[in-house]
């Protein structure tokens, strides 16, 4: 049995944004990171995203939040989840991009990252998805996908 899988946690202050938690781990990896987000984009785009047969490799279902730069975009990434086609046998890669926050000081280059993938499979996807509404939903506490045995 493979151990690889992706945690998510919810917690929220207001009615509609609130911070997600990933723990990841795959083998000897492990990393955890958070970011802000509504509730409903979430929702609205990264799970609706999720429920598409099959998933694209060219423009994958991404959930991304940081530091905002304006229209510039993403000025520093705290939490990246991307889960995308990997093979032709219907298998998912899934990769968690995590990193510390870091104001400007002149520590900033004291950022630690980390990047951990691991493979899936849509039963496995499908039940995440569910799990996840349910979270931000308040009506479960943790959202978990389990990855396969390579």
């Amino acid at each position: 049995m493979d151990d690889s899988e992706l945690r998510v946690v919810y917690w929220t202050d207001e009615e509609y944004t609130g911070r997600v938690t990933a723990t990841v781990r795959s083998g000897h990896f492990s990393a955890q990171g958070a970011a802000w987000f509504d509730r409903d984009c979430i929702k609205s785009t990264f799970l609706t995203e999720l429920r598409r047969y099959p998933l694209s490799s060219a423009n994958p279902p991404t959930l991304e939040g940081g530091f905002w730069n304006g229209e510039k975009g993403l000025d520093q990434c705290h939490l990246r989840i991307v889960i995308k086609s990997h093979d032709s046998r219907g298998t998912l890669l899934v990769r968690v991009d995590v990193c510390s926050e870091v104001w400007k000081t002149p520590d900033a280059d004291m950022q630690n990252t980390a990047t951990v993938r691991f493979r899936t499979e849509y039963a496995a996807l499908d039940r995440f998805v569910g799990e996840f509404n349910q979270v931000l939903d308040g009506t479960r506490d943790v959202a978990i996908l389990k990855g396969i045995v390579a």
